[in-house]
């Protein structure tokens, strides 16, 4: 179980599956994360390989007007979907099961706040970066949280963790 760290929801509860297959967002990297995306009142949230639906849950307690989750696990969407109409009742929100990549190729919908915790060294950050920044709006913020690794700073702002790190950019034009 993990609880809401700040905002409206905070100190509610957050189920995540039982076992290996998600690896929640540690509470220190996901307060920093939030804290550099804030504020986020008014922002529409995308929130990709949403896993139990923490970061997200967290954005709408912190003020996000929207949140869209995406999960293409079954199992794994089941408890985000539960945690979200649990928690988030008085939210606007909408969870999608289907993979990330599928979504960021049919997107026309444009989101001021894109994260992302995919499975680790699973995926090519890059190609989520560049499938992500076309549906960013104008000063838009992309942020994935990531395991520690050689990351090309002239585009990406890195805040690391122990063997955790966090990529941002945003968007200028």
């Amino acid at each position: 179980m993990q609880r809401i760290i700040a905002g409206d929801y905070k100190g509610r509860t957050v189920s995540s599956m039982p076992g290996n297959d998600t690896r929640p967002t540690q509470a220190r990297v996901r307060k920093s994360m939030l804290q550099i995306l804030e504020p986020l009142r008014n922002k529409k949230v995308l929130d990709l390989f949403s896993g139990s639906g923490v970061l997200g849950i967290e954005a709408l307690s912190r003020g996000a007007s929207s949140l869209i989750s995406i999960e293409k696990n079954k199992k794994i969407f089941s408890f985000l979907h539960d945690n979200l109409n649990k928690i988030c009742t008085d939210s606007c929100f909408n969870a999608i099961c289907m993979d990330a990549f599928d979504y960021l190729e049919r997107c026309k919908e444009k989101f001021d706040i894109i994260i992302c915790d995919p499975p680790y060294n699973e995926y090519d950050y890059m190609k989520i970066f560049n499938l992500s920044s076309r549906i960013l709006s104008k000063n838009g913020i992309f942020c994935m949280e990531m395991r520690k690794n050689k990351i090309n700073t002239d585009i990406f702002r890195v805040k690391t963790y122990g063997s955790t790190q966090i990529i941002l950019w945003r968007k200028d034009d």
